[in-house]
């Protein structure tokens, strides 16, 4: 019995972010919102106002139009919007970030 791992591969992380994918989202929006971008969401209700901790909360609403490119199996690139790879692995991850930076901003 042979098994395929790129079959697997694909199978399990087509449709995930992977670690270096969300780190590089979150780098690239907060410094669009560092640099002057306007934010996609309404921060008047966010207790913190770094670009970092926004460009989590617009990825945790899932409103940042950005894509992510990826090879597919014949050397193709795809384009798969940021908001079908967010998980609720990533969701639970990014609300504790938000969580604990709420916490040492207290102290």
């Amino acid at each position: 019995m042979s098994v395929d791992v790129r079959k697997i591969y694909s199978e399990v992380f087509a449709s995930r972010l992977t670690r270096f994918e969300l780190a590089r989202i979150i780098g690239a929006r907060s410094l669009q919102l560092s640099l002057g971008a306007p934010t996609l969401i309404d921060v008047s209700g966010i207790q913190i106002k770094d670009p970092v901790a926004v460009a989590i909360y617009e990825l945790l609403k899932t409103s940042l139009p950005m894509s992510i490119r990826r090879r597919v199996e014949d050397g193709k690139y795809e384009l798969i919007p940021v908001s079908k790879l967010i998980t609720t692995d990533v969701r639970k991850y990014l609300s504790t970030i938000l969580e604990t930076w709420n916490i040492s901003s207290r102290v």
